[in-house]
Parts: structure tokens; C-alpha cells; sequence
């Protein structure tokens, strides 16, 4: 009898529970009116942003990218990038669509900038070939980001992050102004004679890298004889280069450089930091030398198997791909890199052009340095033990590229990131190769 009065229990709360668990008990509203009703809000809120939203996008491969989107009611979006210079000085309109799929997710429905850094094609991008920067152009938004003034999305299928922030009307009217393609000027950073480059603020010298395929920036400085340094991700705004996590050192914050002007005539840059005007100026040598940078550069390949690359070999003088690298081609077999091969075999290494052969990398002669020696001053000196493969060029790029390889002041690594580091002539600062892996 007990048991019986249990099952009867039992019953009972479970069609309790079942009859409370009915969407029509629960909610005033069926499931799909909810969503649409959640759809519809952040369309309006996308659509009613009076200014627009600046946008940063960070690729599943790596960096960091600005846009600036006006969004309207119709479904239609116009957009600027920092990606090139086209981008950042003309308007591009293209649809867009606020769609239910697994999350409420905003899809860029046509060809638009942000499809560019999703491109598989690398020769758009400048990534790799099936991916590209591994960038979306489908995002599914965070749903705690609603009237926040920023919204916060995810890619939907390489899990990109994509921030937009609502502007101000003296930020749309600068993106409108070109002031994106301003900001662009800073890319004429590489166009110095020396690699070394130093801006000086609040007292302080800084020594100031910049990846550019990255989106990197460095800062190095000194207290009394101790080293510093300071990496932030970067990105093109409105105004000028704005740094993702800000520099404080003391009484000087930076929170990016504004203002950016370019003297082609004297190849100077200028920004304002920190509210002061300042002009970057080269130097031969770097203002700290990191000695173990260019072990670390060589164990970094050597421990795993693997190589760095360069596409475009030596920038030497102010001239990129000095040597011509580019303009090699193999029995019609066109060039893709020039790569460094750690321990490739006993005591030596592999330095030389790869090709594209049926669709596929071809490796067919390359210099074989020994290992370098480590000098205790942080430089890396090369020596020749000899060549490999068939086919070995007696004059053109390669000779030129192993003639500078092998000079015996060496060169100085400077690491950027993980997987990117600059080797620079010790002679006189003028040349240096991008090698990334």
C-alpha cells in the first residue's frame, strides 16, 4: 500500500513538472517568436547606432584588423578597413543579413572587406593558400553584449573574434575624412635606411619594432644599464595607430600614436605620443642586444624539424628583395620562398629558394652553411661548407643572397613573436631578412 502510494506520488510530480516545463505556461511568447524577437532587436541596434561601430577583428591566424561599418534597416552595410590602402580610403558597400542559426549571428552575405581576409586565395591576403588569415565573414553574437554600447561576436566557422564599438560622430567623420589611409602612412616605417629606429618621449628613448605581418609593436628602453621592453597588438583607427593593452612607464602612458605624418623627401616619420609631437629616427645599431635571441632563433627550428621562410629574401639599402629573389624560376618552375634549415644535415644547414612544382613545394639546390657560431656580443656568423642539389645558379639572386649571408660581421636576431624574427646586418644596419615559420 505504501509502495502504491509512492507510484501515485510519483505520477503526480511528474505531470506537475511536465505541465510546468510547457513553453506556453512559461513564456508569453512560442520559441520562434522569441528569436525573432531577439533578431529584430539587435538588427535595430546595429541599424540605430547614429555613428556607426568601429570594428576589430582578430583572425584565427594570427593579428589584429580595423573596420568601420554604418549599418541601415535595409540590410545594407558600408565598411572601411586598415587592411591596404584602397580599403582604408574607399567605401565599400555590401548586404548584410541578422539570421537565427545555432545563436542569433550576423552573416556578411556579399563579397565584402571582411571577405578578403577570409579569402582562401593567399595572394589576397598574403596567408596561406585554402585558409587565408583564417578570418570569418559569419559571427555569432555573445548574447550578454546587448545595449552595451559594445557587441562582442564569434566566427562560425574559425572562431574569429569580433568586437564592434559604437563611435562617436568625431570618429565617423574621420573614417569618412580618410582618416584610416592617414593612419596607413605609418607603413612607411620600413622604408628607413637602418633597421634600428627611435622616438624619443617624456625623457625617455624608446627603440620602436614593427612587425607589420603580425601587427606588432615593440618598445625597448633603459633604466640606468637595465633593458626593457613592451609588446602590444596594434591596429589602424580614425586618428592614427591605436595599441591594444596601453604603455605606462612612469608618468608616460601611450595609448597609441596619433597624428601620423610621413616626409617622403627626408623619409622621417612623425606621431603625436602622449601628447607630444616626436620623429622616429634610425640608428646602425639596436639600443639592447638580446644574446640569446639568435640560439633561441636557430633551437626554435632545429629542435622541431622545421624552417623559417622569407618570401621576398634580403631588404638591403632601403630596397626590398634587393637580390631579385622574386624573378627566380626553376625550368619553369616558379619561386614561392627562400627558406633556412636548421640542422638539415650533420654540422650544416639548408639556405635556399623553394619552388612550386605541380602544385606542390620542390626543393632543387641550396647553399649548405655550417652551423653558425654564437658570438658572445649576441651576433650570428655564417660560413659556406658547400652547396647542394643540382642545377646550382653561378651568378643572379642566389649568388647575391649568399654573398651577403656570409659576410663576417654577422648578424643580429631580433625576435618579434613567437614564429617571427629579424636578422639584421651587424656591418652597418641597412639589410635584413623577415624570417617566419
Amino acid at each position: 500500500m505504501k509502495n502504491k502510494y509512492l507510484s501515485y506520488l510519483l505520477l503526480f510530480l511528474l505531470a506537475g513538472l511536465w505541465s510546468c516545463s510547457d513553453d506556453n505556461d512559461v513564456f508569453e511568447q512560442t520559441a520562434d517568436e522569441r528569436v525573432n524577437a531577439a533578431l529584430a532587436e539587435y538588427q535595430k541596434e546595429l541599424s540605430d547606432a547614429p555613428y556607426g561601430w568601429k570594428g576589430i577583428i582578430y583572425p584565427g591566424g594570427g593579428g589584429v584588423y580595423s573596420f568601420y561599418f554604418k549599418f541601415n534597416d535595409k540590410n545594407r552595410v558600408v565598411m572601411y578597413s586598415d587592411f591596404a590602402a584602397e580599403s582604408a580610403a574607399t567605401p565599400k558597400e555590401s548586404s548584410y543579413r541578422v539570421k537565427a542559426m545555432q545563436a542569433p549571428s550576423l552573416i556578411f552575405d556579399t563579397y565584402s572587406y571582411l571577405h578578403v581576409l577570409a579569402d582562401p586565395d593567399a595572394e589576397v591576403n598574403g596567408g596561406t593558400y585554402g585558409d587565408g588569415l583564417r578570418s570569418d565573414y559569419e559571427f555569432a553574437f555573445n548574447g550578454d553584449s546587448l545595449n552595451t554600447g559594445n557587441i562582442t561576436l564569434t566566427g562560425t566557422k574559425n572562431q574569429s573574434k569580433l568586437i564592434l564599438i559604437k563611435a562617436t560622430q568625431e570618429e565617423a567623420t574621420a573614417y569618412g575624412n580618410g582618416g584610416i589611409a592617414k593612419s596607413l602612412l605609418f607603413n612607411n616605417i620600413s622604408k628607413y635606411l637602418y633597421y634600428f629606429k627611435r622616438f624619443t618621449a617624456g625623457g625617455v628613448t624608446y627603440e620602436i619594432l614593427v612587425n607589420q605581418n603580425d601587427r606588432k609593436i615593440t618598445l625597448n628602453w633603459l633604466t640606468g644599464t637595465t633593458a626593457n621592453t613592451f609588446t602590444t597588438d596594434y591596429y589602424y583607427g580614425g586618428t592614427g595607430i591605436s595599441f591594444l593593452t596601453p604603455f605606462v612607464n612612469g608618468s608616460t602612458t601611450i595609448n597609441g600614436l596619433n597624428d601620423v605624418t610621413w616626409d617622403a623627401a627626408n623619409t622621417l616619420i612623425g606621431f603625436t605620443v602622449a601628447g607630444t609631437k616626436v620623429t622616429v629616427t634610425d640608428n646602425p645599431k639596436p639600443l639592447r642586444v638580446d644574446l640569446a635571441a639568435a640560439r633561441r632563433w636557430y633551437q626554435s627550428a632545429a629542435a622541431d624539424g622545421s624552417y623559417w621562410f622569407a618570401p621576398d629574401g634580403f631588404h638591403v639599402n632601403g630596397v626590398e628583395d634587393a637580390f631579385k629573389v622574386n624573378t627566380l624560376n626553376y625550368q619553369g618552375s616558379p619561386y614561392y620562398y627562400y627558406f633556412y634549415w636548421p640542422a638539415f644535415g650533420t654540422n650544416y644547414d639548408a639556405f635556399g629558394p623553394a619552388f612550386v612544382t605541380d602544385n606542390a613545394l620542390a626543393l632543387y639546390y641550396a647553399d649548405a652553411p655550417r652551423t653558425p657560431t654564437f658570438a658572445t656580443d649576441g651576433r650570428i656568423v655564417f660560413a659556406s661548407s658547400g652547396t647542394l642539389g643540382t642545377g646550382y645558379p653561378t651568378d643572379g639572386p642566389v649568388i647575391a643572397t649568399k654573398t651577403y649571408l656570409y659576410d663576417t660581421s654577422g648578424f643580429y636576431i631580433i625576435q618579434l613573436s613567437d614564429n617571427a624574427y629579424d636578422m639584421v646586418s651587424a656591418k652597418d644596419g641597412k639589410g635584413w631578412i623577415s624570417w617566419i615559420k
